[in-house]
């Protein structure tokens, strides 16, 4: 078959210098740019869907908000045998989880009414090389997952943040910090590590020390994959693009997520 531009015997390329203006329009002919196109298209259909798809659009106008994702450790680790044979869950104390509370899962650049298939995720970015050393030290505290959740959050969402992954991380730490001053405060001092954790009685602790944040707030349940009471899985805030607390309804959220009767267990670290 003759290749487009090319001559009868397969070899393709320009003419040589001096050939004929019948030459140079055979490779301008508009079935040259047809055959072209065909190619195009067969090696674009060639290319893996998730290749095609990895780069959706990134920066702040691609999604609405952020949500900000804290998970109660001991309830992570109690939720399934693959997850009690983590390293963070086999290291994890009850000193460790009184400091702590709070511990990031995912900062994520989320749309307002969209399902969790279709979020923005996998945005073309920067890899993720070193962060600063205070950085470091900070996610070793509230990111216990290490670099493997680093990495794979950076990849599947933080790319997505128009941020880098210096000023992303940075922000992850320093709210985590506030969410454990404030939330992770209120959940200590009333009662409710190791107990029936009601999301009314959450909700009013942390209106009374930052009337803001108490309507960002999501409580999310989950049971245990061998049955049991459902446990206080995460503590999600809603969040504007500038990292502010905003309504969970005012993305469509309510502040119960799977949670029966408005309530559920935080296990202690020792169960």
């Amino acid at each position: 078959m003759q290749k487009p531009g090319g001559t009868a015997n397969g070899h393709g390329g320009l003419p040589a210098r001096g050939g004929t203006s019948e030459q140079w329009s055979r490779m301008t002919h508009p079935l040259a740019y047809r055959r072209v196109a065909a190619v195009l298209l067969m090696l674009l259909a060639a290319v893996p869907a998730q290749a095609r798809q990895r780069h959706p659009a990134s920066g702040s106008s691609g999604f609405d908000y952020f949500l900000l994702s804290l998970s109660i450790a001991p309830s992570f680790c109690a939720l399934s045998p693959a997850n009690q044979a983590k390293q963070e869950c086999q290291t994890l104390t009850e000193a460790d989880f009184r400091q702590t509370p709070l511990t990031v899962h995912g900062l994520w650049p989320n749309r307002a009414g969209v399902s969790v298939n279709l979020q923005p995720h996998d945005c073309e970015g920067p890899a993720l090389g070193p962060l600063p050393e205070a950085t470091e030290a900070e996610l070793r505290r509230y990111m216990p997952g290490g670099p493997g959740l680093a990495r794979y959050e950076w990849r599947k969402h933080g790319a997505c943040s128009g941020m880098s992954p210096e000023s992303y991380f940075a922000a992850v730490a320093e709210l985590a910090a506030k969410a454990n001053g404030v939330i992770g405060a209120a959940m200590r001092e009333q009662g409710m590590l190791g107990q029936r954790l009601r999301i009314a009685d959450l909700l009013a602790a942390v209106a009374a020390r930052d009337p803001a944040l108490a309507p960002a707030i999501v409580v999310d349940c989950r049971q245990p994959r061998g049955g049991g009471e459902a446990l206080v899985d995460e503590i999600r805030v809603v969040l504007s693009k500038d990292l502010r607390p905003m309504p969970a309804e005012s993305v469509g959220l309510g502040q119960n997520s799977g949670c029966p009767r408005g309530a559920g267990l935080v296990p202690d670290a020792a169960r």
